[in-house]
Protein backbone atom coordinates (compact mmCIF):
# COMPACT_ATOMS: atom_id res chain seq x y z
CA UNK A 1 0.00 0.00 0.00
CA UNK A 2 3.00 2.33 0.15
CA UNK A 3 2.59 3.54 -3.42
CA UNK A 4 -1.13 4.12 -2.85
CA UNK A 5 -0.49 6.13 0.32
CA UNK A 6 2.15 8.20 -1.47
CA UNK A 7 -0.36 8.98 -4.23
CA UNK A 8 -3.02 9.87 -1.64
CA UNK A 9 -0.75 12.31 0.20
CA UNK A 10 0.33 13.91 -3.09
CA UNK A 11 -3.29 14.43 -4.13
CA UNK A 12 -4.50 15.67 -0.75
CA UNK A 13 -1.76 18.24 -0.34
CA UNK A 14 -2.73 19.86 -3.65
CA UNK A 15 -6.46 20.15 -3.05
CA UNK A 16 -8.79 22.69 -1.52
CA UNK A 17 -10.90 21.93 1.53
CA UNK A 18 -14.09 23.94 1.76
CA UNK A 19 -15.62 22.94 5.06
CA UNK A 20 -19.32 23.49 5.10
CA UNK A 21 -19.99 22.42 8.68
CA UNK A 22 -18.67 25.76 9.96
CA UNK A 23 -21.61 28.14 10.45
CA UNK A 24 -21.93 31.06 8.05
CA UNK A 25 -23.31 34.42 9.27
CA UNK A 26 -27.04 34.65 8.47
CA UNK A 27 -26.74 37.80 6.36
CA UNK A 28 -24.14 36.12 4.15
CA UNK A 29 -26.27 32.99 3.88
CA UNK A 30 -29.19 35.07 2.64
CA UNK A 31 -27.03 36.96 0.15
CA UNK A 32 -25.49 33.77 -1.26
CA UNK A 33 -28.79 31.89 -1.46
CA UNK A 34 -30.46 34.85 -3.17
CA UNK A 35 -27.74 34.86 -5.83
CA UNK A 36 -27.72 31.11 -6.51
CA UNK A 37 -31.52 30.72 -6.50
CA UNK A 38 -31.66 32.76 -9.74
CA UNK A 39 -30.21 29.82 -11.66
CA UNK A 40 -31.36 26.37 -12.77
CA UNK A 41 -32.28 23.97 -9.98
CA UNK A 42 -31.72 20.23 -10.32
CA UNK A 43 -32.81 17.33 -8.12
CA UNK A 44 -30.56 14.26 -8.24
CA UNK A 45 -30.68 10.78 -6.75
CA UNK A 46 -27.92 9.23 -4.66
CA UNK A 47 -24.90 8.10 -6.69
CA UNK A 48 -25.19 10.75 -9.43
CA UNK A 49 -21.86 11.94 -10.87
CA UNK A 50 -21.76 15.72 -11.17
CA UNK A 51 -18.19 16.12 -12.46
CA UNK A 52 -15.77 13.50 -13.80
CA UNK A 53 -12.04 13.54 -13.15
CA UNK A 54 -10.14 15.23 -16.00
CA UNK A 55 -13.34 17.07 -16.98
CA UNK A 56 -13.02 20.85 -17.25
CA UNK A 57 -15.94 22.29 -15.27
CA UNK A 58 -17.84 25.01 -17.08
CA UNK A 59 -20.38 25.34 -14.30
CA UNK A 60 -20.40 25.64 -10.52
CA UNK A 61 -22.82 23.94 -8.17
CA UNK A 62 -24.54 25.30 -5.07
CA UNK A 63 -25.76 22.54 -2.76
CA UNK A 64 -29.17 23.36 -1.31
CA UNK A 65 -30.02 19.93 0.13
CA UNK A 66 -28.16 16.66 0.53
CA UNK A 67 -24.47 15.75 0.47
CA UNK A 68 -21.82 15.44 -2.24
CA UNK A 69 -18.44 13.77 -1.95
CA UNK A 70 -15.25 14.68 -3.78
CA UNK A 71 -12.97 11.73 -4.39
CA UNK A 72 -9.83 10.61 -6.23
CA UNK A 73 -8.79 7.28 -7.73
CA UNK A 74 -5.28 5.93 -7.15
CA UNK A 75 -3.37 4.13 -9.95
CA UNK A 76 -4.31 0.90 -8.11
CA UNK A 77 -8.00 1.77 -8.37
CA UNK A 78 -8.43 2.62 -4.67
CA UNK A 79 -10.94 5.40 -4.06
CA UNK A 80 -10.21 8.10 -1.51
CA UNK A 81 -12.94 10.50 -0.44
CA UNK A 82 -11.27 13.85 0.05
CA UNK A 83 -14.19 15.89 1.27
CA UNK A 84 -17.93 15.90 1.91
CA UNK A 85 -19.88 18.98 0.82
CA UNK A 86 -22.88 19.80 3.00
CA UNK A 87 -25.82 22.14 2.29
CA UNK A 88 -24.58 25.68 1.70
CA UNK A 89 -21.47 24.60 -0.23
CA UNK A 90 -20.50 25.74 -3.68
CA UNK A 91 -17.91 23.92 -5.77
CA UNK A 92 -15.51 23.13 -7.50
CA UNK A 93 -13.79 26.31 -6.39
CA UNK A 94 -10.23 25.10 -6.95
CA UNK A 95 -10.80 24.51 -10.66
CA UNK A 96 -12.85 27.69 -11.10
CA UNK A 97 -10.73 30.18 -9.17
CA UNK A 98 -7.22 28.89 -9.87
CA UNK A 99 -8.08 27.45 -13.32
CA UNK A 100 -6.09 24.31 -12.50
CA UNK A 101 -6.88 20.98 -14.10
CA UNK A 102 -9.62 19.09 -12.30
CA UNK A 103 -8.47 15.67 -11.03
CA UNK A 104 -11.47 14.70 -8.94
CA UNK A 105 -14.89 13.09 -9.13
CA UNK A 106 -17.94 14.72 -7.53
CA UNK A 107 -20.79 12.38 -6.61
CA UNK A 108 -23.99 12.72 -4.60
CA UNK A 109 -23.99 10.41 -1.57
CA UNK A 110 -27.61 11.21 -0.70
CA UNK A 111 -30.50 12.55 -2.77
CA UNK A 112 -29.55 16.15 -3.48
CA UNK A 113 -30.96 19.47 -4.66
CA UNK A 114 -28.50 21.81 -6.39
CA UNK A 115 -28.38 25.05 -8.35
CA UNK A 116 -26.19 25.08 -11.47
CA UNK A 117 -24.36 28.32 -12.24
CA UNK A 118 -22.12 29.29 -15.18
CA UNK A 119 -18.66 29.71 -13.70
CA UNK A 120 -18.25 33.22 -15.14
CA UNK A 121 -21.38 34.33 -13.26
CA UNK A 122 -19.96 33.00 -9.99
CA UNK A 123 -16.57 34.65 -10.51
CA UNK A 124 -18.23 38.00 -11.27
CA UNK A 125 -20.37 37.66 -8.14
CA UNK A 126 -17.31 37.03 -5.97
CA UNK A 127 -15.49 40.01 -7.46
CA UNK A 128 -18.31 42.27 -6.33
CA UNK A 129 -18.78 40.75 -2.87
CA UNK A 130 -15.60 40.97 -0.73
CA UNK A 131 -17.42 39.85 2.42
CA UNK A 132 -18.40 36.60 0.69
CA UNK A 133 -14.81 36.07 -0.47
CA UNK A 134 -13.50 36.75 3.05
CA UNK A 135 -15.91 34.21 4.52
CA UNK A 136 -14.95 31.68 1.86
CA UNK A 137 -11.26 32.21 2.69
CA UNK A 138 -11.94 31.78 6.41
CA UNK A 139 -13.78 28.54 5.87
CA UNK A 140 -11.09 27.25 3.52
CA UNK A 141 -8.49 27.80 6.25
CA UNK A 142 -10.63 26.05 8.84
CA UNK A 143 -11.08 23.22 6.39
CA UNK A 144 -7.35 23.04 5.82
CA UNK A 145 -6.85 22.47 9.53
CA UNK A 146 -9.27 19.53 9.41
CA UNK A 147 -7.60 18.26 6.25
CA UNK A 148 -4.22 18.12 8.02
CA UNK A 149 -5.82 16.02 10.74
CA UNK A 150 -7.17 13.63 8.11
CA UNK A 151 -3.72 13.31 6.53
CA UNK A 152 -2.32 12.33 9.93
CA UNK A 153 -5.04 9.72 10.39
CA UNK A 154 -4.51 8.28 6.91
CA UNK A 155 -0.75 7.99 7.17
CA UNK A 156 -0.54 6.75 10.76
CA UNK A 157 -1.56 3.28 11.84
CA UNK A 158 -2.87 0.09 10.30
CA UNK A 159 -6.08 -0.70 8.44
CA UNK A 160 -8.07 -0.96 11.67
CA UNK A 161 -7.03 2.52 12.77
CA UNK A 162 -7.85 3.92 9.33
CA UNK A 163 -11.34 2.42 9.53
CA UNK A 164 -11.83 3.82 13.03
CA UNK A 165 -10.65 7.26 11.88
CA UNK A 166 -13.08 7.08 8.94
CA UNK A 167 -15.97 6.14 11.25
CA UNK A 168 -15.13 9.05 13.56
CA UNK A 169 -15.00 11.36 10.52
CA UNK A 170 -18.44 10.13 9.39
CA UNK A 171 -19.87 10.45 12.90
CA UNK A 172 -18.90 14.13 12.96
CA UNK A 173 -20.67 14.78 9.63
CA UNK A 174 -23.61 12.36 9.83
CA UNK A 175 -23.74 11.19 13.43
CA UNK A 176 -26.22 11.64 16.22
CA UNK A 177 -24.37 11.41 19.52
CA UNK A 178 -25.99 10.33 22.78
CA UNK A 179 -23.55 9.96 25.63
CA UNK A 180 -20.75 7.68 24.47
CA UNK A 181 -22.68 6.28 21.51
CA UNK A 182 -22.82 7.74 18.00
CA UNK A 183 -25.36 6.60 15.41
CA UNK A 184 -24.83 7.41 11.74
CA UNK A 185 -27.95 8.87 10.15
CA UNK A 186 -26.98 7.66 6.67
CA UNK A 187 -26.32 4.12 5.42
CA UNK A 188 -22.74 3.69 4.18
CA UNK A 189 -21.55 0.63 2.28
CA UNK A 190 -18.19 -1.06 2.82
CA UNK A 191 -17.09 0.58 -0.43
CA UNK A 192 -18.03 4.01 0.93
CA UNK A 193 -16.10 3.49 4.17
CA UNK A 194 -13.09 2.07 2.29
CA UNK A 195 -13.06 5.28 0.25
CA UNK A 196 -12.98 7.43 3.39
CA UNK A 197 -10.21 5.27 4.87
CA UNK A 198 -8.11 5.08 1.71
CA UNK A 199 -7.98 1.25 1.65
CA UNK A 200 -9.48 -1.46 -0.55
CA UNK A 201 -13.10 -2.55 -0.11
CA UNK A 202 -12.01 -6.09 0.78
CA UNK A 203 -9.76 -4.84 3.59
CA UNK A 204 -12.49 -2.52 4.86
CA UNK A 205 -15.00 -5.40 4.94
CA UNK A 206 -12.65 -7.56 7.02
CA UNK A 207 -11.93 -4.78 9.52
CA UNK A 208 -15.60 -3.83 9.86
CA UNK A 209 -16.53 -7.47 10.49
CA UNK A 210 -13.87 -7.65 13.22
CA UNK A 211 -15.20 -4.48 14.86
CA UNK A 212 -18.71 -5.90 14.75
CA UNK A 213 -17.56 -9.16 16.39
CA UNK A 214 -15.80 -7.11 19.07
CA UNK A 215 -19.13 -5.28 19.59
CA UNK A 216 -17.34 -2.00 18.93
CA UNK A 217 -19.92 -1.26 16.23
CA UNK A 218 -23.38 -2.55 15.41
CA UNK A 219 -25.85 -2.22 12.55
CA UNK A 220 -29.50 -1.23 12.46
CA UNK A 221 -31.19 -1.03 9.06
CA UNK A 222 -27.74 -0.89 7.41
CA UNK A 223 -26.75 2.13 9.50
CA UNK A 224 -23.69 1.91 11.75
CA UNK A 225 -23.65 2.67 15.46
CA UNK A 226 -20.34 3.31 17.23
CA UNK A 227 -20.90 1.77 20.66
CA UNK A 228 -17.95 3.41 22.44
CA UNK A 229 -16.85 6.58 20.71
CA UNK A 230 -14.39 7.53 23.48
CA UNK A 231 -12.54 4.23 23.00
CA UNK A 232 -12.22 4.96 19.28
CA UNK A 233 -10.92 8.46 19.98
CA UNK A 234 -8.40 7.10 22.47
CA UNK A 235 -7.10 4.54 19.96
CA UNK A 236 -6.54 7.25 17.34
CA UNK A 237 -4.87 9.58 19.84
CA UNK A 238 -2.58 6.80 21.12
CA UNK A 239 -1.43 5.99 17.59
CA UNK A 240 -0.07 9.53 17.24
CA UNK A 241 2.05 9.36 20.39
Amino acid sequence: MFSTNRYIIFEILQKEMYTCTDPMPSNLTQKIEKFFSRFTKKVLKKGSILIDAEETPEEAFYLKKGYVREYALSPQGVELTLHIFAPGSYFPMLAIISKTKNRYFYETITPAELYIIPKEELVNFLKKEPDVVLDLSRRLLLGLDKLILRIENLTNGNAKLKIISALLFLSRHFGEKKGNVAKLNEAFTHRDIASFAGISRETASRELEKLQKEKAISYLRHKITINNIKAFQKMVSSAKE
